[in-house]
């Protein structure tokens, strides 16, 4: 008699050698993210977990994850794994025109850490945003930005469940909200910004690791789907002593 444990339990391909076997794993990997398996913004198996379960080497592997690296299909991230990227919709988020963090005054390399990721009443603030009633579950992403020399700004981002239910599994640490809207083909048409300067209090101080007196760049970004709801919202509090912030202008014709 079969356990519940071994029925729920997926039957992986079997690997053949009538044909080279990175580009079979290379087609069950495609097929895994095609399938939804392998959700855009999550990492897939490690090379040593997959070398286990098909019984092939560590280079084989290898092999087959850097073909669909080279197609766009999944991103390294060094120190962290292999990520699915997705398909991207035409119009990215990086297009439009705004304020847009610089840091090129310093050579260290940037990186975001999750904090905290939960669901929460949407209350009646987000609600009027969102325009969902108060009790409709949000997704919140908090999110610390950091240099080798120490953090530079502190994200907040707020999404409807419905607008993406996988947020939960996606790697924020890794991808941007408007990554995420592209790899789950939601259309942002507009994207409104605001920035305004504000003095640092002491519960951020403590969060960026900032000095005394040092003021913040507060960053708002108002995410719009093509009938003008709201889609998404974020914050971002950022160390002026670290970061400047930029805008494009375009002339209208």
């Amino acid at each position: 008699m079969k356990s519940p444990q071994n029925e729920d339990k997926k039957q992986e391909p079997k690997i053949n050698y009538r044909t080279p076997i990175y580009l079979q794993l290379r087609e069950i990997v495609r097929t895994k993210i095609e399938d939804g398996e392998y959700l855009p913004g999550t990492a897939i198996p490690s090379e040593n977990d997959m070398a286990a379960t098909y019984g092939i080497s560590r280079i084989t592997v290898r092999s087959a994850v850097d073909a669909l690296v080279n197609e766009g299909l999944l991103r390294r991230v060094q120190g962290k794994g292999v990520f699915v990227v997705g398909n991207k919709i035409e119009q990215a988020i990086e297009e439009f025109s705004g304020f847009v963090p610089s840091i090129g005054k310093s050579r260290d390399q940037t990186s975001a850490r999750e904090q905290t990721k939960l669901l929460r009443p949407a209350g009646d603030l987000f609600a009027n945003r969102f325009r969902i009633d108060p009790e409709d579950q949000i997704y919140y992403i908090r999110r610390v930005v950091n240099q080798e020399s120490g953090p530079v700004s502190l994200e907040e981002i707020y999404v409807p469940y419905d607008v993406i239910p996988q947020l939960n599994v996606v790697n924020s640490s890794v991808f941007s909200i408007s990554s995420v809207f592209e790899f789950y083909g939601v259309n942002v048409s507009m994207v409104r910004q605001s920035l305004e300067i504000q003095k640092c209090n002491s519960k951020m101080a403590h969060i960026l690791d900032a000095p005394d007196g040092v003021a913040l760049m507060v960053l708002e970004c108002a995410y719009h789907d093509d009938s003008g709801s709201m889609i998404g919202y974020s914050r971002t509090y950022t160390r002026s002593d670290k970061v400047s912030f930029k805008v494009s202008l375009h002339r209208l014709d």
